[in-house]
C-alpha cells in the first residue's frame, strides 16, 4: 500500500509543477490565477519573447515543456503547426469584448474541470460552457 502512496503523492507533486507560458494577447493577472491554482506559470513577455513570432513563442514553449494558453486560434493550426509542435495548448475562444475577470473565469472554470495530465501533449480548445481537446501527438 505505501508504494501506491507513494506514487499518488508523487504524481500530484509533478502536476503543481506544470508549468504555463501565457501569450501576450491575455492579461498579466493570469499569471497569478495561475500560480493561486498551484501552477508554475510565465508571460511571453517577461522571458524576452514580447513581440516575437508565434512560431518562436511555441519552440519556446516546448523546450520548456510548458502548455502555451491564447487567444490565437493560428497555434491551433495542424498545418502551420503538425503534430507534435507543442507540449500542450490551450486556445481561449471567447467574445472580444470579454474583461479580464471574465477571461480569467473561463480558464479557471476550465483547469478546475479536467485532471492537469489532459492538457500535455493536447489541443484544448475552451469555450464559454464547453471545451473540446485533441490529441497533439
Amino acid at each position: 500500500m505505501l508504494p501506491l502512496l507513494y506514487m499518488a503523492k508523487s504524481y500530484i507533486q509533478s502536476l503543481r509543477k506544470m508549468k504555463f507560458l501565457v501569450d501576450e494577447n491575455l492579461p498579466l493577472s493570469t499569471i497569478a490565477l495561475l500560480t493561486e491554482l498551484g501552477f508554475e506559470a510565465e508571460d511571453v513577455c517577461a522571458v524576452g519573447l514580447h513581440g516575437a513570432s508565434d512560431k518562436r513563442i511555441a519552440e519556446y514553449a516546448k523546450q520548456q515543456k510548458a502548455i502555451l494558453i491564447t487567444r490565437d486560434l493560428e497555434f491551433g493550426s495542424l498545418l502551420l503547426y503538425p503534430k507534435g509542435s507543442h507540449y500542450g495548448l490551450i486556445v481561449l475562444r471567447m467574445p472580444c469584448f470579454f474583461k479580464i475577470e471574465q477571461i480569467k473565469w473561463l480558464l479557471k472554470s476550465f483547469l478546475t474541470a479536467i485532471r492537469p495530465a489532459q492538457l500535455i501533449h493536447t489541443l484544448s480548445i475552451v469555450e464559454v460552457g464547453k471545451y473540446r481537446q485533441r490529441k497533439l501527438v
